[in-house]
C-alpha cells in the first residue's frame, strides 16, 4: 500500500469513527454554561418544546416502526454527519492559518502545506459521507448549501485565478460569489494544484500573464490567502447545515414525521431513497464517464473529467459515498451498535432477502474501491488501462479493475432503483425513471 492510499483510509475511517454514541443526548433538555451559552443536560424524559415526541427519544429500542427507522436515521446518520462534517471545517481553516504565516514568513512550508491537504482531504470526505444521500437542507433553497459548499463538476478555474489575483492586490470579500468559485472543490484547486498557472485565456485576461510571472512563493501565498477566504463562507454553510439538523434548532428530522413537511411516513420513505439515488451519479458522473462507460463520455475515455483531479481524492470520495449509503441503508455507522434502517424495513415487508442482496453488492462494492486505492488515483488507472477491455469488464469478469468497481457500484444502484423500490411499493425518483442501465 503506497502512502497516498493509507493517508486515504486513515482519513475515511476517522470520518466513520465518530458517529458510535447513542442518539440520547440530541435529546436531552439544555442547560446553562458559565459562558451564559447551552450544553446537553442528562435528563432525557423532558425533551425541550419542539423536540422530538417522548416515544421517540430511543427510536431504537422496541419494535420497530417506520416512524422510529426516519427519527433514527435523521438523527443517528444524517444529523451526526453533519455534525461531523463542521467539527472538520474549523481545523482546515486553522491549518491554512498556519500555512498562510508560514508562507509569509519564508521558512519551510512543506508541513504545514501538507496538514492543510490533509485536513481539507478529511472535510472533503466528511462532505462526501453527508451527501451520499443529499436530503432536507442540503436540497432547500435551490440547493444552495450543497452547491455553495462542493460545486463539482461546475468548477471556474479561471475565475479563481481572477480572485486570487483581485485579492492579492486588495483584499475583497466571497459573499457574493457564484456557487462555482467557491467551496471545497474551489479550496481545493488552491491548495493542489501544481503548475501555478492561471488556466484564464491571457489575451483575454491580460492581467493574469503579470500574476504568472510572480515567484512561486508568492503565488502559493496568494492562493492560500484566497483560501483563508474562501473556507469561512463553507464554515459558515457547515454552521447552518449543523443547525437545520440539530433537534434543538431546526429539528428538521421531527419534519419526517410530522406531516409539516411531507403528508405521509411513506413520502418521507420515498424522500430518503430519491436521496439514496444519488448513486447515480456516483455511477455514472464519478466513474462511468471517465473511464468511457456512460454516454457523456464521446471517446474512448475521459480521464480529464474526473473528480478531485488535483488531489487525487477520487477513489477515497466513492469510498465515503458508498459507506455513507450503507449507513443510511443500515441506520448505523457500526455493526456492533445496530440501528432502525431500510433494511429492517425490508425485512418487515417480508423481503428479507433483498435487504441481503443490497448489504451484499453494497459491501463488495466498499471492498474492491478500497483494494483499488492500492493502484494509484482513478486518473492514472484511467490513463494506463485498455478502453477496449475495459467495456468488456464485468463483476464476474474483472478485465479491468478500476472498471470492475464501476460494474460493482453499478449493482448496488440497480438494486436500489428495481428490487428495493419494488419491494417497499415506492416510486423511482424522478431523474431516473426509465434509466434502465
Amino acid at each position: 500500500m503506497n502512502a497516498k492510499s493509507l493517508i486515504l483510509k486513515i482519513s475515511v475511517g476517522a470520518v466513520a469513527c465518530l458517529f458510535m454514541a447513542s442518539c440520547s443526548d440530541f435529546f436531552d433538555t439544555k442547560k446553562p454554561t458559565t459562558s451564559g451559552g447551552t450544553t446537553p443536560g442528562n435528563n432525557v424524559n423532558k425533551p425541550q418544546d419542539g423536540n422530538l415526541p417522548g416515544e421517540f427519544q430511543n427510536p431504537n429500542e422496541g419494535a420497530f416502526t417506520e416512524e422510529k427507522m426516519l427519527i433514527n436515521i435523521g438523527v443517528n446518520v444524517l444529523s451526526r454527519s453533519a455534525d461531523n462534517f463542521a467539527a472538520t471545517v474549523p481545523v482546515l481553516k486553522n491549518s491554512l492559518r498556519q500555512y498562510c504565516e508560514a508562507l509569509s514568513n519564508g521558512s519551510s512550508t512543506r508541513r504545514e502545506e501538507t496538514q492543510a491537504q490533509l485536513d481539507w482531504e478529511r472535510a472533503m470526505l466528511a462532505f462526501h459521507q453527508l451527501e451520499a444521500a443529499p436530503f432536507g437542507p442540503l436540497l432547500d433553497d435551490g440547493r444552495l448549501l450543497n452547491d455553495f459548499i462542493y460545486s463539482w463538476p461546475y468548477l471556474n478555474t479561471c475565475d479563481i485565478d481572477k480572485k486570487t489575483y483581485e485579492n492579492s492586490n486588495t483584499p475583497i470579500s466571497s459573499d457574493r460569489l457564484l456557487f462555482n468559485v467557491r467551496g471545497l472543490s474551489a479550496i481545493e484547486y488552491l491548495l493542489f494544484e501544481k503548475s501555478l498557472k492561471s488556466t484564464c485565456n491571457l489575451r483575454a485576461n491580460p492581467a493574469m500573464k503579470e500574476w504568472n510571472e510572480r515567484p512561486a512563493s508568492q503565488k502559493k501565498l496568494d492562493r492560500c490567502h484566497w483560501a483563508q477566504e474562501l473556507v469561512k463562507d463553507v464554515e459558515a454553510k457547515s454552521v447552518t447545515l449543523k443547525s437545520r439538523w440539530s433537534v434543538t434548532d431546526g429539528n428538521f428530522t421531527k419534519t419526517l414525521i410530522d406531516g409539516s413537511r411531507y403528508k405521509s411516513i411513506k413520502e418521507s420513505i420515498n424522500a430518503l431513497t430519491d436521496a439514496l439515488a444519488h448513486i447515480e451519479k456516483l455511477k455514472d458522473a464519478k466513474l462511468g464517464a471517465p473511464m468511457g462507460r456512460h454516454k457523456d463520455c464521446a471517446e474512448d475515455k475521459c480521464s480529464s473529467t474526473v473528480e478531485h483531479l488535483y488531489s487525487g481524492l477520487s477513489l477515497g470520495s466513492a469510498e465515503a459515498q458508498l459507506k455513507g449509503f450503507r449507513t443510511i441503508f443500515t441506520g448505523s455507522f457500526s455493526n456492533s451498535q445496530p440501528g432502525f434502517g431500510l433494511d429492517d424495513l425490508l425485512e418487515k415487508s417480508g423481503r428479507k432477502d433483498v435487504a441481503t442482496k443490497v448489504l451484499s453488492a453494497l459491501d463488495k462494492a466498499i471492498a474492491s474501491v478500497q483494494s483499488a486505492q492500492n493502484n494509484g488515483s482513478l486518473f492514472d488507472q484511467i490513463e494506463t488501462m485498455d478502453p477496449a477491455l475495459c467495456k468488456k469488464t464485468t463483476m464476474t469478469d474483472r478485465k479491468v479493475e478500476i472498471c470492475a468497481v464501476h460494474a460493482d457500484v453499478r449493482e448496488v444502484a440497480f438494486l436500489l432503483k428495481t428490487e428495493v423500490l419494488a419491494a417497499l411499493a415506492l416510486r423511482a425518483p424522478p431523474t431516473h425513471q426509465g434509466d434502465n442501465d
